[in-house]
C-alpha cells in the first residue's frame, strides 16, 4: 500500500470519527463504547448468551472484561437484564432491553447516516459501487479470517 492511499485512508477515517463524534454530543447514544454497542448488537441477533458465549464472540476480549461491561450496561444503564440460569446456578444468562433495543437503534441510524453522508458526498456510480462492494467483502473476509470471526455468508459482514 502507497502512501498515497495510507494518507486517504486515514484522512476518511478521521473524518469518519470526527461526524460521528458530531453525532454523538447530539444524541442520546449515552457514551456506549464499542466494546459496549458490539455486546448490544450480539444480544439483538442471538437473544439470550452467557457472559462466556459474548467473551468468545468477542475476540481478545476476556470474560473477565465483558463481565465488568455487562455488568455497566445491567446496572447503570438498563440496556440488558441478567439473571441466573436454572440449569446451572453459576451461569449468568444476559439479555436486550427495550432500552438497550432503543440505544442500538440510535447507533445504527447514526452509522447509517455518516454512511449515507460519505456516499453522497462521493457519488459513486453503479459501477464503483460494485468495485468498492468487492474490495471490502475481500477486507471483510481477511478480518474474519485474523480474528476468528464465523460468517454465515462472505457479503453480509461479520455475524457477531
Amino acid at each position: 500500500m502507497g502512501p498515497d492511499l495510507t494518507k486517504a485512508i486515514h484522512e476518511i477515517s478521521l473524518r469518519m470519527r470526527l461526524l460521528r463524534a458530531i453525532q454523538e454530543d447530539n444524541s442520546s447514544s449515552e457514551g456506549l463504547t464499542e466494546r459496549d454497542v458490539m455486546i448490544l448488537e450480539l444480544l439483538n441477533q442471538r437473544d439470550k448468551m452467557t457472559v462466556s458465549q459474548i467473551a468468545d464472540a468477542i475476540p481478545g476480549a476476556s470474560d473477565s472484561t465483558i463481565s465488568t461491561d455487562i455488568t455497566k450496561l445491567w446496572r447503570d444503564r438498563k440496556m440488558v437484564s441478567k439473571t441466573i440460569s436454572p440449569e446451572n446456578q453459576r451461569t449468568t444468562i444476559v439479555e436486550l432491553t427495550d432500552k438497550g433495543r432503543e440505544a442500538l437503534e440510535v447507533v445504527k441510524k447514526q452509522r447509517a447516516e455518516r454512511f449515507q453522508t460519505l456516499f453522497n458526498a462521493i457519488d459513486v456510480t453503479d459501477g464503483e459501487k460494485q468495485v468498492i462492494i468487492k474490495v471490502l467483502t475481500r477486507a471483510i473476509n481477511f478480518f474474519d479470517r485474523h480474528l476468528g470471526l464465523n460468517k454465515s455468508n462472505s457479503t453480509d459482514g461479520p455475524q457477531l
